[in-house]
């Protein structure tokens, strides 16, 4: 019962502690200096009514929290400052309350709630909240800032490494090779061809070397770099692969990690086959919010198997940026992914 407790209040047995020894002193130094110094200076009923009262008070502070749901960021001061008011109003709401149950039952209502009574009783309420919601409350904000520093250390190195792993796809010899020497091919057949080529490929790797250093892309740059990838890659494969890409559909101020649209690309040649016969068709759609790829299923007889890296780093980041996770509706006919994008408020967005 204890342990789960605990674990609501999101401390360890130690803060309990600190808390009681805290409240034990305090209860002590009060009656000093209300000259009580005798034996009963030290009893321990006091500090654990105290002691009680304290859990009370972190117990609506916990309530509060959970209806705030920022798991991306540490709450701000507006947030600790509405959650303590409405902690505020709870505990007097519920002491008071108590109070007039006790005192109706001992039959001393008009004792116990004068105004001279109620004023120094409330007073004294709001102290206690105050005292122990700033030790709760800083806590709290130590705890979850610790977390989220983890958090951004955890994303940093995932993007480290999608990064490298994206670069590397890039700048693998194979890859560069392949490249020239289908622009080698078509500077002998079609100079105009090999000249457009060569944009994409200047293109591809000027983006590249810019969006590498950053966490977050413009989702315009993003999809222009997907349009560079996806020309080079369809003058390899030929005309088997189409791509549509619905520009009056991208929203402003929307942004996606680096690479994503080239790892769902890339996907898509992987598991499947197109021929200029039957071109596979694949679709880049936005709204507001999500990011969706979409093309035909027509699975390749043997598939390279795939190391699954990219897709797990990105859908990390995007739980870390949004809360939510890549979507993959696999039909029989059709493949699709949902990204979710970024709004530019939401986070700090890296130069």
């Amino acid at each position: 019962m204890l342990q789960r407790f605990i674990d609501y209040l999101r401390v360890d047995r130690t803060f309990l502690i600190l808390v009681f020894l805290f409240t034990y002193f305090m209860v002590i130094s009060n009656r000093v200096r209300a000259g009580m110094l005798s034996w009963y200076t030290f009893t321990p009923e006091g500090p654990i009514v105290q002691f009680l009262s304290a859990l009370l008070i972190f117990s609506l502070l916990k309530f509060c929290l959970l209806r705030y749901q920022f798991d991306k960021q540490p709450l701000n001061w507006r947030h600790y400052l509405h959650i303590l008011l409405i902690a505020l109003l709870s505990y007097l709401v519920f002491s008071n309350v108590l109070g007039l149950l006790i005192a109706a039952i001992f039959g001393n209502i008009a004792r116990n709630f004068s105004s001279q009574v109620l004023l120094q009783s409330n007073i004294g309420y709001i102290v206690e909240v105050v005292i122990y919601a700033g030790i709760y409350l800083a806590y709290h904000h130590s705890k979850q800032a610790e977390q989220y520093r983890q958090q951004l250390a955890d994303y940093n190195q995932q993007l480290a490494q999608l990064q490298i792993q994206q670069l590397k796809s890039q700048m693998n010899p194979h890859f560069v090779f392949n490249s020239l020497n289908t622009l080698d091919e078509l500077i002998n057949l079609d100079p105009e061809r090999a000249s457009n080529y060569l944009h994409h490929f200047a293109g591809l790797y000027r983006l590249s070397l810019h969006n590498a250093e950053k966490q977050l892309v413009d989702l315009a740059k993003e999809v222009e770099f997907s349009a560079h990838y996806f020309t080079l890659m369809q003058e390899r494969l030929g005309e088997g692969y189409l791509l549509q890409i619905q520009q009056d559909s991208l929203p402003e101020g929307r942004y996606i990690p680096p690479f994503t649209l080239q790892i769902l690309l890339e996907n898509v040649f992987l598991h499947n086959q197109g021929s200029a016969a039957a071109p596979l068709h694949i679709s880049i759609t936005a709204t507001p919010d999500n990011l969706v790829v979409t093309n035909l299923r027509r699975p390749k007889t043997k598939v390279q198997a795939g190391n699954g890296i990219g897709l797990k780093n990105l859908n990390r980041q995007l739980q870390f940026l949004t809360g939510r996770q890549l979507h993959i509706d696999d039909q029989k006919h059709q493949f699709s992914v949902t990204v979710p994008l970024v709004d530019a408020g939401a986070v700090c967005i890296t130069s």
